[in-house]
């Protein structure tokens, strides 16, 4: 396991709900950190068997540049694409500071974050997976009988399965 990070990724953009915000915008600071499994990237020099930097930074580019009221909603955007663009991340932090906001006084930062764990258990055989679906991930599986998906409810609750678990109850 091992980390992939960019930190004081630096934009101006134009997020706030304030009308001189949207005008003249303002200085952003971001830092991404990925955990994922990077052994074999570190094998076989092969951009990809890892997470690319540079495609961090430009899902994050994509998001400074479409403008918004809030920075969570900023970072809400950052996350569902990394999560979109990437399938081996077993743990993603985000945190997006807006410099200098315009408070009426000295104020250095201010910055939302959010951290998501995928690295999960299957309650089932006990393998560890990835799965960016939280719960209820049978749902992925249209080939599942709905008296199937039901006795999972019941069975699981809202515990995700591994592939290998689901394949065996889809048949």
């Amino acid at each position: 396991m091992g980390w992939i990070a960019l930190e004081g990724i630096r934009f101006h953009a134009f997020h706030g709900v304030y009308e001189a915000e949207k005008i003249l915008g303002t200085e952003y600071l971001l830092d991404v950190y990925v955990r994922t499994r990077n052994e074999a990237a570190g094998l076989t020099d092969q951009l990809e068997q890892t997470i690319n930097y540079e495609t961090v930074y430009q899902i994050c580019r994509l998001e400074m540049e479409s403008p918004k009221s809030l920075i969570e909603t900023v970072l809400a955007g950052i996350m569902r694409r990394m999560k979109h663009q990437f399938s081996n991340m077993e743990f993603l932090r985000v945190r997006v500071r807006k410099m200098h906001p315009p408070l009426g006084g000295r104020v250095d930062s201010a910055w939302v974050m959010e951290e998501q764990e995928f690295l999960q258990e299957c309650p089932r055989c006990k393998s560890r997976f990835i799965s960016y679906d939280g719960q209820d991930c049978w749902v992925r599986w249209p080939n599942l009988h709905q008296a199937t998906r039901e006795m999972l409810g019941k069975q699981f609750g809202p515990r995700c399965l591994c592939d290998s678990c689901l394949k065996f109850y889809a048949g």
